[in-house]
């Protein structure tokens, strides 16, 4: 399925899926996101793209790493009582990520299905307006100021 879908493309193409051919297993998924009702069970925790999954542009890596901080701050702020960190966390992550996960499926922006859709997606990420609006918004993420300074508050 695959060697038939790029068969003909030129570039290393034909050197890939040679390889791919000989390869002795393959996996490969959609580009999908999955709301998930609770991002803490008891002791457990989700971070990062495991919870709010915002892969466009680089926002994964930042909200993640926000998130990592968020966790630790509230888990400082709570003495290590994790029944009341995991709460307290998930509650600002939500606000914070949620900005990040409105609009289109990233999926259906980052593998169209269609020729057309790939072509647009292209020229769009060529252009210097989306590469600044990307760019922004990845900065925003290390600049926020409604996130708390915990090392003030613990």
């Amino acid at each position: 399925m695959i060697a038939d879908a790029f068969a003909g493309l030129g570039w290393h193409v034909p050197r890939l899926l040679a390889g791919l051919r000989a390869a002795p297993e393959l996996y490969f998924d959609a580009i999908a996101r999955a709301g998930v009702p609770c991002w803490h069970a008891g002791r457990a925790v989700l971070l990062g793209d495991a919870a709010w999954g915002v892969t466009l542009g680089g926002m994964g890596v930042g909200t993640g790493l926000v998130g990592a901080y968020v966790l630790a701050g509230e888990l400082a702020l709570a003495g290590g009582d994790h029944r009341v960190a995991l709460p307290a966390y998930e509650r600002r992550m939500r606000a914070y990520a949620g900005r990040w996960q409105r609009g289109a499926s990233p999926g259906r922006f980052l593998a169209p299905a269609s020729g057309w859709g790939l072509w647009l997606r292209d020229r769009l990420l060529a252009t210097r307006p989306v590469q600044s609006l990307l760019v922004r918004g990845t900065g925003s993420l290390a600049t926020e100021a409604d996130l708390p300074d915990y090392a003030a508050r613990v």
